[in-house]
């Protein structure tokens, strides 16, 4: 992923993160030109090689690295209040020097060359770290998750791990909620591969397509307990509920159409008009009286002028 540009007398150089390039950035993002100012920096897909010329970039929360040529994480000592870092299609194999950024939240390190976790467990505010595409294989591979209590949202997608052993390590992640295994051998491995995690993962809200809804959770905590006798008394169980939830339903609808009504009724009849009084009918008799008299006057004078 060699990234190199021609200078004059043909020699190919290493595209670097320059204060040259850096100045050209802040013009094409529309970025502040005082650095420290800025909160967001994008530097994907420009071939770099390595993380330099940020020191002055102290304001970052969130830094867009991915589809470069990057080995190695560095030059990040003065992001202290990075939250979101993308890393993603990459050449990296281990996770490195990221002890600085203790605010981190979103760390994106799909599509790299990583073999094994570690140097995680600084990052007390990680929720969600997404790893997949890489070489991870075995429990031993992921052991380092237990030091990071914080992760709600894992992804492992298109791994190599055909360790049931990492069934452990996920139960015991207290806050779980979204886990992403599935083009991992293991998913194949492993009997009743989704129920087991299920069960096992008392947090867990979302796995690989889709999400897990309350009763999908009852049936597997009933399987795991009874096997699958016991899961298919709670499903009935689930079915009955639902049925007396609808007959009660319809009971109440029709007890409401057939209820009395009480008070002043939402529809009443429309009144018939009042009936014109005896003086005001006189009166206007003679209104249109006079105005047929004074149209004849006018058709008369009219026929005289003639």
């Amino acid at each position: 992923r060699r990234a190199t540009s021609s200078s004059m007398d043909g020699e190919a150089t290493e595209r670097r993160i320059t204060p040259a390039a850096l100045k050209a950035l802040i013009k094409e993002q529309h970025l502040y030109t005082t650095a420290s100012l800025n909160e967001k920096l994008y530097l994907h897909f420009r071939g770099y090689e390595r993380i330099e010329g940020l020191e002055g970039w102290t304001g970052l929360r969130a830094l867009w690295l991915e589809g470069n040529g990057l080995s190695k994480i560095e030059g990040l000592d003065h992001q202290l209040d990075l939250r979101c870092l993308y890393l993603h299609q990459n050449c990296l194999t281990r996770i490195d020097n990221l002890d600085q950024c203790q605010k981190l939240a979103t760390l994106q390190l799909s599509s790299n060359m990583i073999e094994s976790l570690h140097n995680l467990s600084g990052l007390t505010q990680l929720s969600t770290l997404q790893l997949g595409n890489n070489k991870l294989r075995s429990a031993d591979d992921l052991r380092h998750l237990l030091m990071c209590p914080s992760i709600t949202v894992l992804d492992l997608q298109n791994n190599q791990i055909d360790d049931v052993a990492v069934f452990d390590l996920f139960e015991c992640m207290p806050q779980l909620a979204v886990l992403q295994m599935q083009g991992n051998p293991v998913v194949a491995k492993a009997q009743n591969y989704r129920r087991a995690l299920i069960a096992r993962c008392k947090c867990l809200t979302y796995l690989d397509d889709r999400p897990i809804f309350e009763e999908e959770r009852l049936a597997a905590e009933a399987w795991a307990v009874g096997g699958l006798p016991a899961e298919r008394e709670e499903r009935a169980r689930q079915r009955a509920e639902k049925e007396e939830a609808h007959r009660r339903n319809i009971e109440y609808m029709k007890g409401a159409l057939h209820a009395e009504p009480t008070g002043r009724s939402l529809r009443q009849p429309v009144a018939e008009p009042p009936a014109l009084s005896t003086s005001y009918a006189s009166a206007l008799n003679a209104l249109e009286a006079r105005r047929d008299a004074l149209l004849q006057g006018k058709l008369q004078a009219g026929t005289a002028a003639k």
